[in-house]
């Protein structure tokens, strides 16, 4: 055979097919039945399927990450107004501390004012009297063997030592020992020291005074002087029956030469208000022969 009679007789037989085919679909289309797709049709509905799914999960997924960008932009925005929030409180708690602290700063400085005015005003008073409840203690025992072996009242001995030392702060009592500011006359052969002192309402002099080894000698020595010097005795003091006695008679015998600004003698009524403030009558009528 020919090729032009193979090519006619392949022309006949697809055109037999498409008739065969176009066929076939009227009667499909007569019936009601759809058309089958092509192979191609097939692979296009198949591309575009996969196509929109793709749309699909690339719409979900822009969707989830907007939400997620829309979250996080929340959070964030939340993060930003709880930082902003927590600054504000911050700021608050750090003016309060501030104005705390200046509170209790005013307080500790009017605290400390108040308890420096009470220093000055009682404080200082206290600790003297304390000071002197000292110096009462410390001459005490050796005052009352002065009285046993002298007659010289506790009392009368502890204030002369007290008025006559400032309460033992005088250099003369610091320095050499001497509490009663006895001078050294022509019947001490003892030790001397020479220093300024008071004598009537605002005159000074110098003199000489006695010096001693210890509180202890000064005392001793204080009762044997006035023990042994006749114008005491004739004066009374040895017969006088309590102490505030004692302290005129010595007065009145020109022991001592303290006066007022109007010239009156006030030796007596010294020792007097001493005993009466810190009680040196009852330490006489402890140690007093009955």
């Amino acid at each position: 055979m020919d090729e032009n009679n193979i090519d006619s007789k392949r022309l006949d037989d697809m055109r037999k097919s498409v008739k065969g085919k176009l066929k076939e679909r009227e009667d499909d289309r007569n019936l009601g039945v759809k058309p089958k797709k092509s192979s191609s049709q097939k692979v296009k509905s198949e591309l575009n399927a996969s196509k929109g799914k793709g749309t699909q999960k690339k719409s979900k997924k822009s969707g989830t990450s907007s939400k997620k960008s829309a979250s996080k932009k929340g959070s964030s925005s939340v993060k930003g107004g709880s930082s902003k929030n927590s600054k504000k409180p911050s700021g608050g708690k750090s003016k309060k501390a501030k104005k705390k602290a200046r509170n209790i700063s005013i307080v500790l400085v009017v605290l400390t004012i108040l308890i420096f005015a009470v220093y000055s005003t009682f404080g200082r008073g206290y600790i003297e009297d304390m000071q002197r409840e000292d110096f009462i203690e410390m001459v005490q025992p050796i005052a009352v063997d002065v009285y046993e072996k002298y007659g010289i009242y506790p009392s009368v001995t502890i204030s002369r030592a007290a008025i006559e030392s400032n309460w033992g702060k005088s250099e003369l009592s610091k320095e050499y020992f001497n509490l009663f500011g006895i001078k050294a006359d022509k019947s001490w052969d003892g030790r001397t020291v020479n220093m300024n002192t008071k004598e009537g309402y605002n005159d000074t002099e110098n003199a000489a005074f006695r010096r001693y080894r210890s509180y202890k000698e000064s005392i001793y020595d204080y009762g044997k002087f006035l023990s042994e010097n006749k114008r005491y005795e004739k004066a009374g003091l040895f017969k006088a029956k309590n102490g505030k006695t004692q302290a005129q008679v010595l007065e009145d015998a020109g022991y001592a030469t303290k006066e007022n600004s109007k010239g009156e003698l006030v030796y007596a009524d010294v020792l007097i208000n001493l005993m009466n403030k810190y009680n040196l009558d009852k330490i006489d009528a402890e140690y007093v022969k009955k």
